[in-house]
C-alpha cells in the first residue's frame, strides 16, 4: 500500500519493456501528469491533487477521414457499436463519448471515446497501474481495428 503517490512511483512502476516515450507533462492545474505510449498508444497517467487517485486515460479518436466516414454512415455508426460494446464493459473504468469540443455527447455524436480507470492509493501498486494502462490501450486498439474491419469490408 502507498500513502502519497508520487510521478517517480508512478515511473518506476511502469514496465519499460513495454511502455516507451515516458514524459511528464503540464496538465492544467494537476500535481502531475505522466504521457507514455504503450503499443503506440498514447496513455496519460494523471494525479490531480495530492490525496487524489491516480487517473489512467486514454482516447480512440475518430481523427482521420477514415474512421469519420464510419461514424458519418448509421448503419456502419450502429454496427461499430454493437461490436464495440462488449470492449466498454470488460475494460475496468468507464468510458465516454465526446464531441469535437471535448464534452460528453451521445454516440451519433461522437469524435472521441475516452477510456479512464482511477487507481486509488490504498490499492496502488505496479500490478494495478500497469494492468489499467494495458487494459486501456486494448479496448483503444480493439476499437481502431473494429473501424478498420469495417471499413476495410466495404471498400472490398
Amino acid at each position: 500500500m502507498v500513502d502519497d503517490i508520487s510521478a517517480e512511483q508512478v515511473e518506476k512502476w511502469l514496465d519499460d519493456r513495454v511502455v516507451r516515450d515516458v514524459e511528464r507533462t503540464t496538465e492544467n492545474a494537476a500535481e502531475f501528469s505522466v504521457q507514455c505510449r504503450l503499443s503506440h498508444i498514447p496513455l496519460n497517467v494523471i494525479k490531480e491533487d495530492t490525496w487524489g487517485p491516480l487517473r489512467i486515460v486514454g482516447r480512440a479518436a475518430f481523427d482521420t477521414e477514415r474512421t469519420a466516414a464510419v461514424i458519418a454512415d448509421p448503419e456502419q455508426r450502429y454496427e461499430l457499436l454493437a461490436r464495440i460494446g462488449p470492449v466498454f464493459a470488460a475494460t475496468p473504468g468507464f468510458y465516454t463519448f465526446l464531441d469535437e469540443e471535448e464534452t460528453s455527447t451521445e454516440f451519433p455524436n461522437v469524435d472521441s471515446i475516452q477510456f479512464e480507470h482511477r487507481v486509488y492509493s490504498d490499492g496502488a501498486s505496479q500490478q494495478e497501474l500497469m494492468g489499467g494502462l494495458m487494459a486501456i490501450a486494448t479496448a483503444i486498439k480493439y476499437v481502431q481495428n473494429t473501424v478498420a474491419a469495417i471499413r476495410r469490408r466495404e471498400n472490398d
